[in-house]
């Protein structure tokens, strides 16, 4: 692995063989990115991963979403020499995906591959390689990291990146609006599930404040953060750096407002809220590390 410092991010060049067909995947080896052991390390503000904890933690009331309903979602298998992690990610250009840095900071060798059109997973239309990871420079407090694709995508109706915010809509709260969370992660139905599960799933619950969020998690909810309530169903293990979204009242754009960074160590089934980081306080980031153009306004 070849690693090379700047000022804005950490690039790593990713060198080792990507899995680029559906027999390459050993989906009962597959396993949540919290089972990495970097994690707690990266994450020591957090509470440890608990894998026997982790079996209760369930998406609830989730629903199984069609293929090109979600033609932004991307799932991400990260691999090493002897273990294969899960993530999600959301496609914003045909050359780039966004992903939590907790999924792709570490300190081993990373072979990292996209999965697109992958509504059900074990059908996925594209398995692309990553050639290059952009990490934010400091990951702990800004859960978000760029994946460089090695091959553009061709965009159609399953596969198109996801609208991002516009310069004007820098410091909007979103406070209120009905916001959906999508990924593969564990659902209520099923306490021994493997990760990824087959059909990708959404749920929707509103964004709560801050100040409020910041009741269930003391000391830990900044400005890089949005949260949404979890009285509908939530984001659970298998769906870190999955895209949140919501609906432009007047355009009726769905644009991208957060990716999933994590949630109560008490469990995601409980009503808890769950925290994303918040894309409009990254936007100037996006666009300097990667072919992604913020736009003044849509209308523009």
């Amino acid at each position: 692995m070849r690693v090379i410092a700047f000022g804005l991010c950490l690039l790593v060049a990713v060198q080792a063989a990507s899995i680029t067909r559906p027999e390459d995947i050993d989906w009962s080896t597959v396993r949540s990115i919290r089972e990495k052991s970097t994690y707690p390390r990266l994450h020591a503000d957090r509470t440890p991963y608990d894998p026997t904890a982790d079996r209760s933690q369930r998406i609830i009331n989730g629903v199984t979403v069609a293929r090109g309903d979600i033609p932004y979602a991307a799932a991400i298998l990260i691999s090493e020499e002897f273990a294969t992690y899960f993530c999600g990610g959301v496609l914003v250009s045909e050359n780039y995906v966004l992903t939590a840095a907790t999924c792709v900071d570490g300190d081993r060798e990373l072979s990292i591959t996209v999965l697109l059109d992958a509504a059900q997973i074990n059908q996925a239309g594209e398995f692309i390689a990553v050639s290059q990871i952009i990490v934010h420079p400091s990951p702990g407090n800004n859960d978000i990291a760029l994946l460089r694709l090695s091959r553009a995508v061709r965009p159609n109706d399953n596969i198109r990146p996801v609208t991002l915010p516009n310069r004007r809509q820098r410091g909007m709260t979103f406070v209120n609006q009905l916001a959906s969370i999508s990924g593969w992660g564990r659902t209520a139905s099923n306490t021994n599930e493997a990760l990824p599960l087959n059909n990708l799933r959404l749920v929707r619950n509103h964004v709560m404040s801050n100040f409020n969020c910041g009741v269930s998690f003391p000391f830990q909810i900044n400005d890089q953060h949005i949260c949404i309530t979890g009285d509908s169903g939530s984001a659970c293990a298998g769906d870190e750096g999955g895209p949140l979204t919501t609906v432009d009242v007047l355009t009726g754009r769905t644009f991208l407002i957060g990716l999933y960074s994590f949630t109560s160590f008490l469990g995601c089934g409980i009503g808890r809220p769950s925290v994303h980081t918040r894309i409009t306080e990254y936007l100037d980031w996006i666009e300097a590390n990667s072919d992604v153009v913020i736009m003044d306004n849509w209308d523009s």
